[in-house]
């Protein structure tokens, strides 16, 4: 421990020593608790202000710092130490994890559970965009031939629920900065706007409304790969597009005003829409997959992008 009256050398091992305000002696001798901190001005320095270890400050070199203990155990001592690796704080919904960690994918995956509640509306300091409601592109579908077509176009789609994914298994590389996970949709819902058009031979039927929709139990693989980049004098990880695939589970949908609302035609429209929704799945699902690619990386360079590779995996 430091005595009073004299400047004692420590460093700042880690990221997390200096969010939990831990200093370590470099040569292991004992724990010091630092509370206020001020910089020492020397020569050929850069002299940065540091008004607590808790402060999200970056700083790009090596400097000197001043430090007086309001604790007990350290009354009036005085401090010098090094600070090595000190950056803008991370926030405590995003775990680190250590590379060398042999249960690391566990611990991936534990931090992608903490990330979810934020995941809904967002994460406005980090101008990360929420997941909650998804949007969809444009929707078409054209089936049969020309005397008996069908083409329908759904547009102003959202999607509901998914920010409720199941982690089932992940591998992952950190060699090669890759992951691979398996998920489950347990649910989505969804909205949207449909435009229909029916023709079979001389006979034409349209129609325009709602609809409405539940997936449940999609299986979803997501595979991340990504690369070390130069931001600054840092390494950040920044991500490639995402790639998505997603095996269909069970679905239900329902179209409001089929045919300006025939209680015959719309009953039995739904009725054969449902039976035989693979085909309007073919077409959703491409889109949905895309949505939630481009949505994802996303959020992850978002978030990577403001801490470096050494932060996130010392």
């Amino acid at each position: 421990m430091g005595t009073p009256g004299r400047l004692d050398k420590y460093i700042v091992q880690n990221r997390a020593d200096a969010r939990s305000h831990v200093l370590s002696e470099p040569s292991g001798g004992g724990v010091v608790l630092v509370r206020q901190c001020r910089p020492i001005p020397r020569p050929g320095w850069p002299s940065t202000a540091l008004q607590s270890v808790s402060t999200p400050v970056r700083f790009a070199k090596h400097f000197y710092v001043h430090c007086a203990s309001s604790i007990e155990m350290l009354p009036t001592t005085v401090l010098l130490f090094v600070l090595h690796f000190v950056a803008a704080d991370i926030p405590s919904y995003i775990k680190v994890c250590q590379r060398n960690d042999p249960e690391v994918d566990k611990c991936i995956m534990n931090s992608v559970d903490l990330l979810r509640p934020k995941m809904i509306e967002g994460i406005p300091e980090l101008n990360v965009p929420g997941i909650e409601p998804l949007s969809l592109g444009q929707i078409a579908l054209a089936r049969g031939p020309q005397g008996a077509k069908l083409t329908a176009v759904v547009n102003d789609v959202k999607v509901r629920g998914p920010s409720n994914f199941i982690i089932q298994e992940l591998k992952s590389d950190l060699d090669k900065n890759r992951f691979d996970f398996k998920l489950l949709l347990p649910k989505l819902d969804f909205a949207g706007k449909y435009k229909m058009d029916i023709q079979v031979l001389l006979l034409r039927l349209q129609g325009r409304g709602n609809i409405t929709g539940t997936f449940r139990d999609y299986a979803c693989n997501v595979t991340m790969r990504g690369h070390k980049q130069k931001i600054g004098e840092d390494e950040h990880l920044q991500f490639d597009p995402f790639k998505v695939k997603l095996r269909v589970g069970q679905s239900s949908i329902y179209l409001t005003n089929l045919f300006d609302g025939d209680p015959v035609l719309g009953p039995a429209t739904n009725r054969v829409i449902n039976e035989n929704s693979q085909v309007f799945l073919q077409e959703i699902s491409p889109v949905l997959e895309k949505s939630l690619a481009d949505l994802f990386t996303e959020m992850a360079n978002k978030i990577t992008s403001k801490f470096t590779y050494k932060e996130l995996f010392p």
